[in-house]
């Protein structure tokens, strides 16, 4: 026969035994659910096409324009890697500038030797090249993946680009390789869900040779810039997917 309590101790019981399941978390905060931390915002896929606007106004070297496509990849949750290709050609109007310039400067010569001033000779420079660029990011931000925020950036950059001078019958053809190794600081932010801004300065080495060639009874003529230092700046729009 199975024993009977009574109801006030049975009672009793159970607001003992409710009171308890109560009171457990508070008696032991561990046991009480933590939310999880929350993982920095992942900006897109990690991959970013871009182009450099500037670059249709004025290219890195003389006379120049530069249409330049690059990609960076996301390598590591606050790195990525970039590379870029650009062609270089001839800017219209600062080879205008360019050439009356150099009317300028022979004219000045003409005088300078006792013969008649030349008012305007026919000059005319064309360009044409390419320029390859690569380089490493890392990123700062903990609130945010790469590629998003500011940035320190190992950057190599080679640019080649021949240059077609014309004065009237005289041709020459100029080689410049324009080669430099810098160090960039930047921000990066992706702008709504996809538009991409990218805008960084920075100092590097800079390693410049021209070969000057095809003037008739004139051994081509190779010069290295002096000039080593090189401040650089700029601006990137981009796709983020």
């Amino acid at each position: 026969m199975a024993a009977s309590f009574p109801s006030s101790g049975y009672c009793l019981v159970s607001r003992w035994l409710l009171a308890a399941s109560l009171c457990a978390p508070l008696a032991h905060p561990a046991a009480a659910q933590v939310p999880a931390p929350t993982s920095p915002a992942p900006a897109k896929g990690g991959n970013v096409l871009k182009i450099a606007p500037l670059g249709w106004i004025h290219g890195q070297l003389p006379f120049t324009t530069e249409s330049r496509i690059g990609y960076e990849r996301r390598i590591a949750p606050r790195a990525t890697l970039g590379v870029s290709y650009s062609y270089l050609g001839t800017n219209y109007i600062f080879s205008f500038i360019g050439a009356f310039a150099l009317n300028a400067a022979i004219s000045a010569a003409f005088t300078a030797a006792g013969r008649p001033s030349i008012v305007w000779t026919d000059a005319r420079i064309r360009a044409r090249g390419a320029r390859y660029q690569a380089q490493y990011r890392q990123y700062l931000s903990r609130k945010r993946l790469a590629p998003e925020g500011w940035y320190l950036s190992p950057h190599f950059s080679q640019a080649e680009v021949t240059y077609d001078v014309r004065v009237e019958d005289l041709t020459a053809q100029i080689d410049l390789t324009n080669r430099t190794y810098d160090l960039l600081f930047g921000h990066q932010r992706v702008l709504g869900k996809h538009f991409v801004f990218d805008i960084f300065t920075g100092l590097g080495y800079r390693d410049k040779r021209t070969v000057v060639r095809g003037i008739a009874g004139v051994r081509p003529d190779e010069r290295i810039s002096d000039s080593h230092f090189k401040l650089s700046s700029g601006l990137n729009l981009g796709w983020a997917f």
